[in-house]
């Protein structure tokens, strides 16, 4: 198998994986290859481009469950993890409501202040969202240089049900909700300050790292918006690889292909700047924030004034397509292939550091 961004082999030939997401190819293999046996309690199980897993539960509403880290952020990872986990199970229809935190924290530099400050900041992003720690673990280990953060959350469906991966259809509009790479860009002002404050200004960096309070990251509230109005057919958070690769996962998960309008995807001036800086493209960039929202071409119309009425920015960005044609983009009158970012521009960044 050919593993692009390969940055090595072993004498056997076998590729050496970069840094990011395994690549779709490899990953969608991995889990047809070696899927535990089948369970009828799983309603979502595994799969390229499913964030979430729901099971049924004797009785009472089917649980959601989601596992996802933060190995970027060195500070305010408290508030990543809480964030992006809650989105993964807003996506899929349910409501967050407890969470399990694995910490590792790295030796010869981790202060009891530190570990205060983290559980902190996780109290206090979980108070705001109605979600409860439930457990974990923590401890001090070897051969890591900053904070990993892995949590894994559950909630329960929501009124209006499970919104079940794979339910997109050719013909379905593409709407985003807020901007692309919010999240990457607060990240990048808060790890690169000083890179940054020296080449666009400390006045632009300081309000890139506003970003991650103000539009914030979550997506919850978006979903709830967006699924008051029937015809919605599919939600996806995009996280690493940016809204690119959100594109990619959404469309072929549910056996589509997508037709991207570049100049309609929005993207803020501190994202633009920053990306612009760093040589960084935003549609590869960390998207926690924007929901990426697939509904039926005769009720876009309803999903954009439900999103209106609940004070959420919304832009109809493209449309789904037969999977024979491509995920392309149009720029300008010309089209291109749309990208999928398997190693997230955050990471080519902060490795350049």
């Amino acid at each position: 198998m050919t593993i692009r961004n390969a940055e090595a082999a072993t004498a056997s030939g076998d590729p050496v994986l970069p840094v990011g997401k395994l690549p779709g190819p490899l990953l969608d293999r991995l889990i047809t290859t070696y899927g535990t046996r089948l369970d009828s309690a799983v309603l979502v199980s595994p799969g390229y481009g499913k964030d979430a897993a729901a099971v049924a539960i004797d009785g009472g509403a089917p649980l959601v469950v989601k596992s996802d880290p933060i190995t970027f952020a060195s500070t305010r990872a408290a508030r990543f993890l809480v964030a992006v986990n809650a989105n993964d199970i807003a996506c899929l229809g349910g409501v967050p409501r407890w969470l399990t935190v694995v910490a590792l924290f790295p030796e010869r530099s981790t202060t009891v202040r530190q570990v205060e400050e983290m559980f902190s900041d996780l109290r206090e992003a979980c108070d705001e969202r109605g979600i409860a720690i439930i457990g974990g673990h923590t401890e001090v280990t070897a051969g890591i240089d900053r904070p990993l953060l892995i949590g894994t959350m559950v909630g329960v469906a929501g009124p209006n049900g499970l919104l079940v991966p794979g339910g997109a259809r050719p013909g379905d509009d593409l709407l985003l909700t807020k901007w692309a790479g919010i999240e990457g860009t607060a990240l990048l002002a808060e790890e690169l300050p000083e890179t940054l404050s020296e080449r666009i200004g400390v006045a632009v960096v300081r309000g890139a790292a506003k970003l991650l309070r103000s539009p914030g990251i979550s997506v919850v509230a978006d979903a709830v918006a967006v699924r008051s109005v029937a015809g919605v057919t599919a939600l996806h958070d995009p996280t690493e690889g940016g809204l690119a690769t959100a594109i990619h996962e959404l469309a072929e998960v549910s056996g589509c292909g997508a037709e991207i309008m570049l100049e309609n995807v929005p993207v803020l001036p501190e994202t633009r700047t920053i990306c612009d800086c760093l040589g960084l493209d935003p549609m590869g960039l960390l998207s926690s924030g924007a929901l990426l929202v697939a509904v039926q071409p005769e009720r876009r119309v309803e999903v954009e004034t439900a999103a209106a009425e609940a004070r959420i920015p919304v832009s109809h960005i493209g449309r789904l397509v037969p999977r024979d044609e491509g995920i392309h983009a149009f720029h300008g009158g010309a089209t291109t292939q749309l990208p999928r970012f398997d190693a997230d521009e955050v990471t080519r960044a902060l490795s350049e550091r």
